[in-house]
């Protein structure tokens, strides 16, 4: 089973008859069960270069942290699920980030907060209960989904179908226009019963696709989603 995936022009109006929409600000929503899905924030990382000794500009958490209530806000998301490395190194959460999450969890008190847990969540040890996160889980199986970090991870049910939802690639993609104008930027990609969100964090790396045959490909952007499929696959070669 394949879930419809669409996209929303603006995050306040979801389609009701869609399984997953994918919204402008690199987020889903899944409409009937009213669940935003996000991942990778990698909330210190900068606060990780800073104490490296790296003059990195402050500001990228506080930033995303506001974008992500705002989406919160505009679905009226019931559940929030974090699809992995909410956060980036136990060096990088400082007093001053877990504060700036706490408060910005304390703002979206009515919302249910479900983190799968991925690679590096797991340095931080045990993930403190003062964040206000409900659930910390390695893998959240609702049948048709299976929701994932890294995108390989086995059902716990091996023997059931199901449409995966992941982060950890930080995928992003490079097209040219037919004009010959290049764009990069950040894209969702699906796969046959897969779908790897971008990154949400603003500052994070990114790791590029190679569209290939039966990959759908949208452009993630703060201010729209794009279906760039078209354009970025290879064009097929004519025959002789």
């Amino acid at each position: 089973m394949t879930p419809d995936v669409t996209i929303a022009a603006a995050a306040s109006a979801p389609p009701p008859d869609v399984d997953v929409v994918l919204l402008p600000g690199r987020a889903a929503f899944l409409p009937a069960t009213r669940t935003l899905l996000v991942a990778d924030l990698h909330l210190g990382k900068a606060a990780t270069f800073r104490r490296a000794g790296i003059p990195v500009p402050e500001g990228s958490a506080q930033r995303d942290l506001q974008r992500l209530e705002r989406l919160v806000a505009e679905t009226s998301a019931r559940r929030l699920i974090v699809l992995g490395d909410l956060f980036h190194a136990a060096r990088g959460c400082t007093t001053a980030v877990l504060d700036e999450f706490s408060a910005a969890r304390a703002r979206i008190a009515a919302t249910e907060v479900i983190l799968i847990v991925g690679n590096h969540d797991r340095s931080l040890g045990r993930i403190p209960a003062t964040l206000g996160i409900d659930s910390c889980l390695r893998t959240l199986d609702e049948p048709p989904f299976h929701f994932v970090h890294e995108p390989a991870t086995p059902l716990v049910e091996p023997d059931r179908e199901a449409f995966t939802v992941a982060g950890h690639l930080h995928p992003t993609l490079a097209i040219r226009s037919p004009s010959g104008d290049r764009l990069a930027d950040r894209c969702f990609v699906a796969e046959g019963n897969l779908l790897v969100l971008p990154a949400f964090g603003s500052f994070t790396g990114g790791h590029r696709v190679e569209p290939a045959d039966g990959m759908r490909l949208w452009i993630a952007r703060d201010d729209g989603v794009v279906d760039v499929t078209r354009l970025a696959l290879p064009a097929p070669r004519s025959r002789r």
